[in-house]
C-alpha cells in the first residue's frame, strides 16, 4: 500500500449518485482534502451489472483519478492480509475484468443458492439439487482447466490420468457427504432463517433496536442468555477465527477475511439484515455490500450511503479495532458520522 495517499472507498451507491449529479459533493470533499479514490474488483462487478451505464461509471472514475486495488494472494489464492494500488485507467482494468470474468466460471458451485435458500429463496427446488448442481459444476470447472495440461506439463511424476479420475468421482464423493444434511434441511417446512427466529426469539426487531457501542459484544450476550446456546467462543461464533475441524485452522485470518465474516454473521442473524435476501439480485448486492466492507478496511474512508451496510461495516471495524473510518451520506444530512467515526 502506499503511504503518502489518503485512501478513500466510494461504495457504488455512492458512485452512482455521482453520475446522477453528485448532490452530496463529493467530488469537492476528494479535491478539498486531498483525498485519491479507490475502487475494487467488487465495483467493476457492480458496474457490469448496471447494464448501460457501464461508461457513465468508468469515465467517473477516471475523472476522478480514481486507483484500484488489489488484495494480495499467496501461492495458495489465500489472502495475505495486503493490497496493491495501482493508476491505471478504469476502462483497461475493466475490460482485462471482463474478459476474465467471460473467460472462467460464472458460478460459485451453489454456495448462493444454498445461502438464498436459508433466508426463503428458491423455493423450486432443494438443497439436495443445489448440492448435486454444485459438484456437477465445479467437476466442470475443474475439467476445463486441465484442458491442454499434457502438452505444456514439466513434472513428469504428476499423474493426469489419476487426477482426471478423482475428478470423475468428485461428484459422488461430495453427493454421499452432503446428503444427510440436506435430507435434513430438506424435512423443514421453514427455511432455516425463520426457523432460528421462531426459536430464539431473535431476528431484525429486536437486533435492530442494538446500539453502538460493543454491538457484537452485546448481540453474543443475548445469543449466550439462550437456553441451549451451545457456542462457546464469540470469535469461532463470528468467524473471527476458525473451528478446530475446518482446513488450515492453524492460520490467522486477515482483517479482510473477519471483516466479511462478521458482517455476514450479523446479516443472517438480523443486525440491520438486507433487505429481501431470497431474492437473487438483492442476495448478490448483499454479498457485494459485505466485500466492499471487507476492502474498504484497507482504506483510511469508506465513503457509503447505505445504512444497513454502514452499521454492519461499523460493528465489525469497532470489534477488530479496524481504523477505518466510515462517512455514511444521508439524505437529511450531508455527512453523519457512525459510530466509529468522526467528521474531521
Amino acid at each position: 500500500m502506499e503511504d503518502n495517499y489518503i485512501l478513500a472507498y466510494l461504495d457504488h451507491n455512492v458512485l452512482d449518485l455521482m453520475t446522477k449529479g453528485d448532490p452530496h459533493k463529493v467530488k469537492e470533499l476528494l479535491k478539498n482534502h486531498n483525498l485519491t479514490p479507490v475502487y475494487s474488483d467488487e465495483t467493476l462487478k457492480e458496474i457490469q451489472r448496471s447494464i448501460g451505464y457501464e461508461s457513465k461509471f468508468l469515465e467517473l472514475l477516471e475523472e476522478i483519478e480514481a486507483k484500484y486495488v488489489e488484495p494480495i494472494l499467496d501461492q495458495n489464492f489465500k489472502q495475505t492480509g495486503q493490497a496493491n494500488i495501482h493508476s491505471v485507467l478504469p476502462k483497461d482494468i475493466y475490460k482485462h475484468f471482463s474478459e476474465n470474468q467471460s473467460e472462467g466460471t460464472s458460478g460459485d458451485f451453489g454456495v448462493s443458492e444454498m445461502l438464498m435458500k436459508f433466508f426463503g429463496g428458491q423455493p423450486d427446488i432443494s438443497f439436495e439439487e443445489i448440492f448435486q448442481q454444485g459438484a456437477v459444476d465445479l467437476q466442470k470447472h475443474l475439467n476445463e482447466s486441465l484442458e491442454g495440461i499434457e502438452g505444456i506439463l514439466l513434472d513428469e511424476t504428476i499423474d493426469i490420468q489419476s487426477i482426471k479420475n478423482l475428478i470423475e468421482d468428485l461428484p459422488q464423493v461430495m453427493i454421499n457427504q452432503s446428503s444427510k444434511m440436506a435430507e435434513e434441511l430438506d424435512g423443514r417446512e421453514e427455511s432455516p432463517v425463520s426457523q432460528y427466529e421462531a426459536k430464539t426469539g431473535i431476528g431484525p426487531v429486536v437486533l435492530n433496536n442494538v446500539a453502538p457501542p460493543n454491538v457484537v459484544e452485546k448481540v453474543w450476550q443475548m445469543l449466550s442468555n439462550i437456553e441451549d446456546f451451545s457456542e462457546a467462543d464469540i470469535e469461532i461464533f463470528f468467524g473471527v477465527k476458525p473451528d478446530s475441524f475446518e482446513k488450515d485452522s492453524d492460520r490467522e485470518r486477515t482483517i479482510q477475511e473477519k471483516v466479511n465474516a462478521i458482517y455476514h454473521q450479523l446479516n443472517f442473524l438480523g443486525y440491520y439484515r438486507d433487505s429481501k435476501m431470497k431474492k437473487d439480485r438483492r442476495f448478490r448486492a448483499s454479498f457485494s455490500d459485505m466485500t466492499h466492507a471487507g476492502i474498504a478496511s484497507f482504506c483510511h474512508l469508506f465513503l457509503c450511503r447505505d445504512e444497513d451496510l454502514v452499521m454492519k461495516a461499523a460493528a465489525a471495524y469497532e470489534y477488530l479495532g479496524v481504523k477505518t473510518k466510515i462517512l455514511h451520506y444521508k439524505a437529511s444530512k450531508q455527512i453523519q458520522p457512525t459510530a466509529n467515526a468522526s467528521a474531521d
